[in-house]
């Protein structure tokens, strides 16, 4: 690192202007009479008016949290038309003191500085700072200095053990860099982006669009980091590569199809609403219409491993796919077969979101069975998430199986993810009427007895009304809802409290509503407008039978999924 930082850096070839936008709400920066304030992962650090750099280092205690730190996305606008924290020059009198710090022969080495994943997500701040509103005098040659030195140490360590979302990001910053400057060097940069991207989209982005660690939220953070690559081959090339634009199509497409009806992303596996930008601003980016979310009509579709359902304001969501893939299961939870819903426009049913990547109690917690809206076996994961990032035994998921027939939707699928307790087949089967009630049916095949548990979990901004046996009452102004727990042989419930983390790091409160009974059984929830009249359902092995107003849908398991 020393080495490169000694040596001068390389002719700029042109501007990049476009990149790098929208960036998350999370990372801020504030300036007043008292200095400098930074929101780093919603905990806030003042800095003083120079921004001293190592101190504020000192003070973070997660890695992820000084990772943000060093990303200096926290200087840019949030979007087009939105402005600057400070004037532009004294963010590079802020620069001037980081390269100072770390970016000097002489500097203390930081390995979170110049982590080839922080480095990616800083030179494309930094080059488009550079193209907009270009440091004066002396300081613009350290500026380039400094960036040669960090493509340069981005080129030869690539994150090719960790790959995923990690290495997209990599391939980004060595293609921002080798647009920005001019040269056999940064022409070797755009070349190696080109190659392993093409061989990484065919790997990471699946047929339906969808980023493959299966996170929203990074699926998000990797189509935004496709659009930045394609500016800059634009810039560069005068073109981009052919399929980009078809890979970059189908991701926004994907994205559209699982919003909530409120626009935001699912918290299904490690997401929040905060770390990545708003889906209207990445729309927007990318030139492309925002999707109508709240359809007159009722309609469901399969999108890739999701079973969707919208009406109007109503939506339901349904996770069918795996956990993730099987050698990358960083961002993976014990979640198969849940799901998160909507009712009139506001968020009713919703998984766990992320505290934190520590080794903490709520990190395990955000990552277990428990934490989702899905069915648990004697108090056992699904999977054997430990660690941070890590996962051992897990479970695969069957087919989905979807019909429509008005007024009746529905989708069923199957997991093996407790085989190992004599439980070799999970069911759950999710049916939604129009104009009428919800109902998520689960129960498992095998001899062995077991415990069962099905979840869902209630924004604790819900306000609950009215407790029974036989109901819990919802009030979702103009509405009230009645969620009604059922079963075949026998069953208890409860409602208590519990957390849930849609903005990193911060915890809200959650209603965790809990029915509970033991094999063999078929746990039943019914969710439903006050003014709607229940379902009637009866499940086994091979059918089960839903009748509501006269209407009756029966569905066939036939066989194995």
């Amino acid at each position: 690192m020393r080495r490169l930082c000694a040596q001068r850096g390389l002719e700029v070839h042109g501007p990049l202007d476009g990149i790098a936008e929208p960036v998350a709400e999370g990372p801020r920066l504030a300036l007043d009479k008292r200095g400098v304030t930074l929101r780093l992962l919603n905990r806030e650090y003042r800095a003083g008016s120079e921004l001293d750099w190592q101190t504020i280092e000192r003070q973070i205690a997660s890695r992820l949290g000084r990772f943000h730190l060093h990303y200096h996305e926290f200087f840019l606008p949030k979007c087009r038309g939105d402005v600057l924290p400070a004037t532009p020059k004294q963010i590079w009198q802020w620069i001037a003191g980081w390269i100072q710090n770390y970016s000097l022969p002489s500097s203390v080495y930081s390995p979170d500085a110049w982590h080839p994943y922080v480095i990616s997500r800083r030179i494309p701040v930094w080059v488009k700072l550079f193209s907009l509103y270009p440091p004066e005098g002396p300081l613009a040659q350290r500026v380039l200095d400094s960036l040669s030195a960090q493509a340069r140490w981005l080129r030869k360590n690539l994150e090719f053990d960790v790959r995923g979302n990690h290495l997209i990001q990599n391939l980004r910053g060595l293609a921002v860099a080798g647009a920005f400057f001019a040269g056999s060097e940064p022409d070797e940069w755009l070349r190696t982006a080109t190659k392993l991207l093409f061989r990484e989209c065919r790997e990471q982005i699946l047929s339906s669009g969808e980023h493959f660690e299966r996170s929203p939220m990074y699926h998000v953070d990797v189509l935004l980091a496709l659009a930045d690559m394609r500016d800059a081959f634009q810039a560069a090339l005068g073109k981009a590569p052919d399929y980009l634009d078809a890979v970059i199509a189908k991701m926004a497409e994907f994205l559209g199809k699982v919003l909530h009806p409120d626009g935001q992303i699912p918290l299904f596996g490690d997401s929040t609403l905060d770390l990545t930008p708003s889906p209207r601003q990445v729309f927007a980016r990318l030139r492309m219409d925002f999707p109508n979310l709240q359809p007159e009509q009722a309609v469901s579709y399969q999108v890739g491993d999701y079973w969707i359902y919208r009406e109007g304001g109503n939506f339901v969501i349904f996770d069918v796919g795996p956990v993730g893939p099987d050698h990358l299961p960083a961002h993976a939870h014990a979640d198969l077969l849940t799901f998160e819903a909507s009712w009139s426009g506001k968020r009713l049913v919703v998984d766990a979101g992320v505290h934190d990547y520590e080794d903490s109690l709520e990190r395990a917690y955000c990552r277990s069975t428990r934490a989702h809206n899905t069915l648990e076996i004697n108090g056992q994961n699904q999977c054997d998430v430990w660690s941070r990032f890590r996962m051992g035994r897990r479970g695969w998921p069957g087919i989905l199986h979807r019909d429509s027939i008005s007024p009746f939707h529905y989708a069923w699928c199957t997991h093996n993810a407790y085989r190992h307790l004599g439980c070799p087949e999970v069911r759950r089967l999710i049916m939604c009427i129009e104009k009428g009630p919800w109902l998520i049916a689960d129960w498992v095949t095998g001899r062995s007895e077991a415990r069962l548990a099905s979840r869902l979990h209630i924004p604790g901004e819900r306000s609950i009304g009215s407790v029974s046996q036989d109901a819990i009452t919802i009030e979702l102004p103009p509405d009230r809802l009645l969620i009604e727990p059922g079963s075949a042989s026998g069953h208890t419930w409860a409602q208590q409290t519990a957390q849930y983390f849609p903005h990193f790091g911060i915890k809200e409160s959650a209603h965790e509503l809990v029915l509970e009974g033991t094999t063999p059984n078929v746990l039943v929830w019914q969710i439903r407008s006050h003014a709607a009249e229940s379902a009637g359902f009866a499940g086994g092995d091979r059918t089960a039978s839903v009748v509501h107003r006269g209407h009756e849908c029966v569905v066939f398991f036939e066989g194995k999924s």
